[in-house]
């Protein structure tokens, strides 16, 4: 199977200071692939890579065989490559339905976007229930929806979540994993999932690849690193 996305060996650089230090990993189409790793190790800086927020000084990233590393944000959005970012950022200031249209942005056809809209308030019935209600004014939980709304709204080939459970209650965090599985299954998109809840992570995922300083330094299938020793003891707190 050709890989639909490729890192390949990239370097980013804060100042003088190496984030990443030759980055590289694939995805597969449907695949969900688990990204894990302390807090500082990168993964941030990786998803930002990928989706143009930040530009490789070496190596490049690829997307169904186009290199996009040097492209701006908006143009790989274009692509169908969509970030959820950490900390949810929705606009707080604008209604649910609002921040929803956003996410549009690629889509000319309004037709469409009505169709999609609708779909939305279908995967998120609460979001329906909320749509004149400001942004801002939402839970955590709520707010982590109307993010995921947004991101699907660009039709996304590949979805990149950063962090989504995090600050959210026990109970949300179950919904979200679902959420993720469910996009997923039902439409067939690619995910690439950085989340501190490194044994859910590992359990809906297919592959990870555990990253320490910018370096990775573990790659396999979930089931060979839930078996593995440095794993165990260093994000499950298994002894």
């Amino acid at each position: 199977m050709e890989n639909l996305l490729e890192v390949d060996q990239i370097h980013v650089y804060y100042d003088k200071i190496a984030a990443l230090k030759g980055i590289s990993l694939y995805l597969q189409q449907g695949e969900i692939v688990a990204m894990i790793g302390a807090n500082g190790a990168g993964k941030t800086t990786l998803i930002n890579t990928i989706s143009g927020v930040l530009h490789p000084q070496k190596g490049f990233v690829k997307f169904k065989d186009e290199i996009i590393s040097n492209l701006p944000a908006w143009k790989i959005a274009r692509r169908r490559v969509v970030q959820i970012p950490e900390g949810r950022k929705v606009f707080p200031r604008l209604t649910v339905l609002e921040n929803i249209e956003i996410g549009a942005f690629p889509i000319n056809n309004k037709k469409e976007v009505k169709k999609e809209i609708e779909n939305m308030y279908n995967l998120f019935p609460v979001l329906k229930e909320r749509k004149k209600q400001l942004a801002g004014t939402l839970s955590g939980g709520e707010q982590q929806m109307l993010a995921i709304a947004r991101g699907l709204m660009a039709k996304p080939e590949i979805l990149m979540f950063d962090e989504p459970s995090m600050g959210l209650a026990p109970i949300l965090v179950e919904k979200v994993f679902q959420t993720i599985q469910e996009i997923n299954k039902r439409q067939g998109i690619t995910i690439l999932l950085v989340e501190q809840n490194v044994k859910k992570s590992l359990q809906i995922a297919g592959r990870a690849y555990v990253m320490e300083t910018g370096s990775i330094v573990l790659a396999d299938t979930t089931d060979k690193l839930l078996e593995n020793e440095l794993v165990k003891k260093a994000y499950l707190g298994e002894h």
